[in-house]
């Protein structure tokens, strides 16, 4: 594909500060756009394309949390958005799950997208634990929409977002996790306008990201020097999103990205494979892509894209049993990795039929001639 093939969209504030930040990383012009309601937001983002949606609904402000309101700016503009994706062959959805308008907007872009056949592929971030129940519902609640809507969705949590970027201070935190997660964003866009030896296409993307194959994650390295291929593995295995290289046993696909100079080797890719098949499963399907780009001498971005049966959320696939939760917030999100139920053996209770107690001398409760007094399970004789 060529540049200006893929455009790649940030919607709502989060989405777009990371797409924002894209702008400038590389010398020929990205096709970034911001969709959002917010004016304001808006009028900071430096990306090429800007598109303030629900004017008459949200008057220019953001949308409070109101995934409804979100979702009814986009049906108001959805001729915008669809006019913003002319001439596009593959579009890159980047936002921020938990507020109004990156869980309701997204999935608009992501319909109307697949509407025109326009392949696409969705990067989300979860809020953090810390964060109100409500917004974690909301993002819950996007996610099976999203997938539903897009060819491939990779889940960020926030908390293992902030956690590799080691940094403590919000004003220095979040601009590093955002960066981050653009690089990656940026690898992908890479991979597919200037593949290297090893080609990784579109098709490849979104097989690594199929909902069969679970929830595919990130995680990510970058580094400069002499024996970049060792430094950036023993990095990528240590991200917190791969629990030290140990979540990587569980996944069902990964998909390896290297985006480096002219000076990238063997030996180079050979340090970076060798232990990353190590830590995967043996029948883990494993793809790597390369992008050479000729200004990027000395200098390695080293990114997994990897699906996971049980998710991302720390939980692992293979645990039998969800633990509860401690605190009111909704569970990880983990998918079920036997979604027939089917575990154990199923036995009979013994129960002995339920009297009447202190009902006895009253009248029965009845409806359609059925005693409503006696319990469901015996009226039905159904077995326990």
């Amino acid at each position: 594909m060529e540049s200006n093939d893929i455009l790649i969209v940030g919607v709502g504030g989060a989405g777009g500060r990371i797409v924002q930040g894209l702008v400038g990383l590389v010398p020929e012009p990205l096709r970034t756009a911001m969709i959002d309601t917010d004016a304001d937001a808006l009028a900071a983002s430096g990306c090429v394309s800007k598109l303030q949606i629900g004017s008459h609904l949200a008057h220019g402000k953001g949308t409070g949390g109101d995934a409804g309101l979100g979702r009814r700016a986009a049906g108001e503009d959805s001729e915008m958005i669809r006019g913003l994706l002319t001439d596009t062959r593959m579009v890159l959805v980047v936002a921020g799950l938990g507020g109004g308008t990156g869980s309701s907007v997204a999935v608009e872009v992501l319909k109307a997208a697949g509407l025109a056949d326009i392949p696409t592929l969705c990067f989300a971030t979860l809020p953090f634990q810390f964060e109100s129940k409500g917004r974690a519902e909301l993002a819950r609640g996007a996610v099976p929409e999203i997938r539903e809507a897009t060819d491939g969705l990779i889940l960020v949590p926030n908390d293992k977002l902030f956690k590799s970027t080691g940094k403590e201070a919000v004003s220095e935190a979040f601009p590093k996790a955002e960066a981050s997660l653009g690089m990656c964003v940026l690898a992908v866009w890479k991979l597919l306008t200037k593949p290297g030896y090893l080609n990784a296409t579109a098709s490849d993307l979104a097989q690594v990201a199929k909902p069969e194959r679970g929830i595919a994650g990130l995680a990510w390295a970058e580094v400069r020097g002499r024996r970049r291929g060792q430094s950036a593995a023993k990095q990528l295995l240590a991200h917190p999103m791969l629990e030290g290289g140990a979540a990587l046993a569980d996944c069902k696909s990964v998909l390896v990205s290297v985006v480096a100079g002219e000076d990238l080797t063997l030996k180079d890719l050979g340090d970076i494979m060798t232990p990353i098949k190590a830590a995967c499963g043996e029948d883990t399907d494993v793809t790597i892509g390369t992008s050479i780009d000729p200004e990027w001498k000395s200098h390695l971005l080293l990114t997994v894209i990897a699906a996971r049966p049980g998710g991302w959320s720390g939980v692992a696939a293979s645990r039998p049993v969800v633990e509860q939760p401690t605190s009111d917030e909704p569970p990880p999100l983990v998918e079920n990795p036997n979604p027939t139920g089917r575990t154990g053996v199923q036995t009979i209770m013994q129960l002995e039929p339920a009297g009447r107690g202190r009902f006895e001398d009253t009248d029965p409760t009845l409806q359609n001639g059925e005693d409503l007094d006696i319990p469901t399970y015996q009226r039905r004789g159904i077995k326990l």
